[in-house]
């Protein structure tokens, strides 16, 4: 079950499963500083934007 952005965080540096504005799905985790990094380096070079997660 995806859990939007606004509704909750993850733990900072937890690897979870993230969905983007695009509709694609991989890994990410959040900073401590509450910026998230998406692993996969093509869907972050579209510059998209992390709408959901989930563990």
């Amino acid at each position: 079950m995806w859990k939007l952005i606004t509704e909750s965080l993850p733990k900072p540096f937890a690897r979870v499963w993230v969905k983007t504005d695009t509709g694609r799905e991989t890994t990410g985790y959040l900073k401590s500083g509450g910026e998230w990094v998406i692993n996969c380096v093509t869907i972050r070079a579209t510059g998209a934007k992390v709408e959901g997660w989930r563990e």
